[in-house]
């Protein structure tokens, strides 16, 4: 059975179910409240974007062990992997480049300002309480980097009065995962800690390169607290800190590599409000990337990268229909590295204003930004979208936006090979749209067009006709254009004691100046999560599949499609106690995601859990 089969499946089950079959169901969900969209509160059916959510509920449904199980096949996600658990992971989001997306912890901005992208393998699932997915641009909120979208991770917070939780997961490949968590809340307090350690030995990560298996190991820390002071003050704050040891393979096959991180991000968040329609937020937070890559033991390089923000927001609620949105926030990334760089530390000033309109069946927003960046001057970047009721159950959506990301600090300062002259890539992008909410379930079609511009690609520079290739110089110039087209659709729907979800993500990118498609993309993904809850025994299934993918920028190699099943099944022993049994990749598909590295095989883990809530 080839990928492409799933394909036609995900279709039948994402636009198929609204048989009547199905119209004897209930669905009476209450929609979730997202903030990501738009900086303020507002619920996804009345989002004018392209918005998912992943809850608590269905972390802990699918015992997803990292972000890539949890992410993989989602609207507009694929994720590439270098061989395994902890081990480079690349996100594409709507076929934009791992870089072209804004990641953000409780509100605070993470990622690496040397790479310039996010450490997705280190950002642990036990410490999340839920996960805002924005596709499409939102440079006019939130500045650089927001081409392909947004994602944003909030924390585990406090429930009602007292809770505790524990867990303990063994599988395949000498695997273990352990929690244990705390949370108070009463009318104006809340606090909640969770610590995480997880380990696994692994196993060879690339495929004729240095034969051993590469394991990882991940303690983490997470903690929340929030006081209601009166009916107009309130403080938010929070901390996530992540510490890991990775083994990989990398170009010198006999070497022993290692690598030593943090992934941290705090954030503590002031709400005043002034007048009844008047709501002011000031925000303090900081993002800090560290790495110290060894081979053989020594020390080699060392990247430690810290990005620090303060903002002012106010959200005024100028009447029943309208809300306007002002604010500004300031950001300052500095590095340390046993690299000399030109240049270790920038500052970047945003302003911006959004403008939305609430009508009968109409809904309106406008949104602008300017940013300026002492590294390249000023940017101005703006979005609009459109939202149309048809009737009670069905609703339009259009929108058009630009968004830029800015270059990073190897891209400007690297020693030799650093561009200092380089501008920001730039993009646009329109969207048209239409969701349905009915009694069955809802579901949703969407598609898009994005064109970036001032791509930053590496070319020879520097001793390009010598023969011998060590003595070549490469440097980034912005002489990249792409294009990408896609299709999104998605469905959900509740039978009984039966949910069943599905997307399916169609994606084309094309690089303009060559006419080839963009590396490393899977064109076609599909997904499909069927669960059967009843109130001891649950079970359930994700087939999840994704057509071939090319290696290399002139398509001359590419990946195989490919499709797994993965199985899982939980046992309420008590009303604290639950047993859950999970088996990934059940029928052991030998497959790659990346050129050369190995994946998992048939792997099973076993959960043990506590919760008094």
């Amino acid at each position: 059975m080839k990928c492409f089969n799933l394909v036609p499946l995900s279709l039948l089950a994402t636009v198929g179910f609204s048989h009547n079959a199905f119209s004897q169901t209930q669905v009476y969900t209450t929609p979730p409240v997202v903030v990501t969209a738009t900086r303020n509160e507002q619920t996804i059916d009345d989002a004018l974007a392209s918005v998912s959510v992943i809850t608590r509920e269905e972390i802990e449904r699918t015992q997803a062990a990292d972000l890539q199980e949890l992410l993989t096949g989602k609207l507009g996600i694929d994720i590439v992997n270098n061989g395994g658990r902890g081990k480079n992971n690349s996100l594409y989001l709507r076929g934009t480049n791992s870089g072209h997306v804004l990641v953000l912890i409780d509100g605070a901005k993470i990622g690496s300002a040397t790479l310039g992208s996010v450490a997705f393998q280190h950002l642990p699932v036990s410490q999340i309480d839920r996960i805002e997915v924005v596709r499409g641009p939102r440079s006019s909120l939130y500045g650089s980097e927001a081409i392909g979208g947004v994602i944003q991770i909030f924390t585990r917070k406090a429930k009602k009065g007292f809770s505790a939780n524990e867990s303990v997961t063994i599988g395949r490949y000498r695997s273990t995962q352990i929690t244990t968590g705390a949370s108070m809340s009463n009318m104006d307090t809340t606090l909640s800690v969770q610590l995480g350690y997880d380990e696994t030995g692994g196993f060879n990560a690339q495929k004729g390169n240095d034969p051993d298996d590469d394991g990882y190991q991940n303690t983490s820390l997470s903690a929340t607290f929030g006081h209601k002071f009166s009916n107009r003050v309130s403080l938010d704050t929070s901390f996530i800190r992540a510490e890991t040891k990775t083994e990989y393979d990398s170009w010198v096959p006999t070497t022993d590599y290692e690598s030593k991180g943090i992934q941290q991000a705090a954030a503590a968040k002031l709400k005043y409000t002034p007048a009844p329609k008047w709501e002011m937020t000031f925000g303090l937070d900081q993002g800090r990337d560290e790495s110290q890559e060894m081979a053989n033991g020594l020390n080699t390089d060392r990247f430690d990268t810290t990005r620090d923000r303060i903002y002012l927001q106010n959200d005024i609620t100028l009447n029943d229909t309208a809300l306007l949105v002002l604010g500004f926030d300031r950001q300052t990334d500095t590095i340390s590295s046993n690299i000399n760089y030109a240049e270790t530390s920038r500052d970047n000033t945003g302003v911006f204003v959004q403008h939305q309109w609430f009508m009968q069946n109409t809904d309106i927003l406008f949104a602008f930004r300017n940013d300026n960046n002492e590294a390249f001057g000023n940017k101005t970047t703006g979005n609009i979208a459109w939202g149309y009721r048809l009737g009670k159950t069905m609703r339009l959506l259009a929108s058009y936006g630009t968004a830029f990301r800015a270059p990073t600090f190897n891209d400007l300062y690297y020693p030799v090979s650093g561009n200092s002259g380089l501008s920001p890539e730039e993009s646009t992008s329109s969207e048209i749209g239409i969701s349905g909410n009915q009694h069955w379930g809802n579901w949703n079609l969407n598609f898009y067009h994005t064109d970036i511009n001032n791509l930053i690609n590496w070319a020879c520079a520097i001793n390009c006709d010598d023969a011998d290739f060590f003595n070549d110089i490469w440097q980034p110039f912005n002489i990249g254009k792409a294009r990408i087209r896609g299709l999104e659709a998605g469905m959900m729907t509740r039978v009984q004691e039966w949910t069943i979800a599905s997307t399916l993500s169609l994606v084309d990118p094309k690089d303009v100046n060559t006419g080839n498609k963009l590396q490393q993309r899977a064109f076609r993904t599909a997904r499909i999560d069927i669960d059967r809850n009843s109130k001891k025994l649950s079970a359930g299934a994700t087939i999840m599949g994704q057509g071939f993918r090319y290696t290399n920028t002139s398509n001359s190699d590419r990946l195989d499609s490919y499709y797994l099943i993965n199985l899982r099944a939980s046992y309420s022993v008590s009303k604290q106690w639950m047993l859950r049994l999970k088996l990934n990749n059940a029928l052991n598909k030998d497959y790659e995601r990346q050129k050369s590295y190995n994946t998992a095989g048939r792997s099973i883990f076993v959960t043990i859990s506590y919760s008094t809530s």
